[in-house]
């Protein structure tokens, strides 16, 4: 299983809230940030966006996503110089899933989601994730994303039944997507796993470290299945991921074990064994050095926090 698959397999979307919004000239919203992850989708028209992430405004076309993967403030706009308006105070504006807001000018036309993710489950991930993703509309978008994006368009633009639930759906395939075309950009991940995913030998030796996490992988059996000698793998894949071959499976274990330890029933002697330990023992161990603090205590932890709705 290739690492991306594995992470989104146990990725779910939350408390997910979508908005068409119809903008016409002069506009401009101001936002201190929000505690969720937000996309917007340019249905039409031009806008302005503005981040602590780019070092300089960027021009954003019809098609065109971002998504908010920190907390950190944005501006969009369609001119510099128009007043801006506190998105707190656009929301006021909302009539069900629609807001319409502007001077009566030129339209420009949004799609704007939030939602949440569990951040256990979506840290390997957001480690690995700039700030903000923009996506330009271009020649190599996959029909697959482009499709997601026009269906979301179709769905806001006539909402029906189970138009909610919909969306929420579209809202997953377009996050999915949207991390396979940033992999796939000039400008994509330089280190981390996704990076070395986008390498053919070492993405061989990530499909099998997360296919068989239990599985007693030494470097010299991981550089095999990469089709590399094991100094040239083991060097490549420090250069890459910034860990040795090693170091990336326990941390990996540690996460599919801190998973296992919040959303299943399994005793710690199973958890154990299916990260790759025979001993408990050593699985307390390696884990409270990875956490600081014990599997029993974490899991507990995790009971009271889900009984208290607590992400």
């Amino acid at each position: 299983m290739d690492p991306l698959s594995d992470i989104l397999n146990s990725l779910h979307i939350r408390h997910a809230m979508f908005t068409r919004l119809d903008a016409t000239a002069p506009w401009s919203f101001d936002s201190k940030g929000e505690p969720f992850l937000k996309f917007v989708l340019l249905v039409r028209g031009t806008a302005i966006l503005q981040t602590p992430s780019f070092d300089a405004p960027v021009m954003l076309h019809g098609g065109d996503v971002f998504i908010m993967l920190q907390d950190q403030p944005y501006r969009i706009y369609d001119h510099e110089d128009s007043a801006a308006i506190d998105c707190v105070d656009i929301d006021k504006l909302r009539i069900g899933n629609r807001i319409d807001v502007g001077g009566g000018g030129a339209l420009t036309s949004f799609i704007s989601g939030f939602f949440a993710l569990d951040p256990l489950s979506a840290r390997p991930l957001l480690q690995v994730l700039p700030p903000v993703l923009h996506l330009k509309l271009d020649k190599d978008r996959s029909l697959a994303f482009q499709s997601v994006l026009e269906l979301l368009a179709v769905e806001t633009e006539a909402p029906g039944l189970g138009t909610e639930v919909a969306v929420s759906r579209l809202f997953e395939l377009l996050f999915v997507h949207a991390i396979r075309a940033y992999s796939a950009q000039p400008y994509g991940p330089t280190s981390g796993w996704l990076a070395a995913n986008a390498d053919r030998r070492l993405a061989r030796a990530l499909e099998a470290m997360h296919g068989d996490p239990a599985q007693d992988w030494t470097v010299e059996a991981l550089a095999q299945a990469a089709g590399m000698s094991r100094s040239s793998f083991a060097a490549r894949f420090r250069d890459v991921v910034g860990q040795t071959p090693l170091d990336y499976l326990t941390q990996w274990r540690m996460h599919r074990a801190a998973r296992l330890l919040r959303h299943s029933s399994l005793a710690l002697s199973e958890v154990s064994r299916q990260v790759g330990y025979e001993s408990v023992a050593a699985f307390n161990r390696a884990f409270q050095r990875a956490t600081a603090m014990p599997p029993g205590a974490f899991r507990k932890t995790a009971e009271e926090a889900d009984a208290r709705g607590l992400p």
